[in-house]
């Protein structure tokens, strides 16, 4: 999308509504964020106006770069599974059990 200037020389400027739209974003959250100063925008007559290099500059500040260790893992999503540690047969103890129920459920 090109920034027309209609001859005039002035840079196209959207307003709120405009750029939420082009954005694929709420208007309440782009005021939100204009408010809060926390996305560059225009204030004239009271409203917020964005120029084309505001919503560049917003597109920009919420990138979100892939995690190097999900490239290293690939598709799998996950780290390799561990084993337990096997237990040395010198060390000899009881299989362990179940715990008994407490409450009505218990066997008698």
């Amino acid at each position: 999308m090109a920034s027309a200037d209609h001859g005039t020389g002035a840079p196209t400027l959207y307003t709120a509504e405009e750029a939420a739209e082009i954005l694929r974003v709420k208007r309440s959250w782009l005021e939100r964020q204009s408010a809060a100063r926390k996305v560059p925008f225009t204030m004239l007559g009271g409203a917020y106006r964005f120029s084309l290099a505001h919503l560049v500059a917003i597109i920009q500040m919420h990138e979100q770069a892939p995690d190097p260790l999900t490239e290293i893992r690939g598709l799998e999503g996950r780290a390799p599974r561990r084993r337990a540690p096997q237990r040395s047969s010198s060390r000899e103890s009881a299989p362990l059990r179940p715990r008994p129920r407490n409450g009505p459920y218990r066997a008698t």
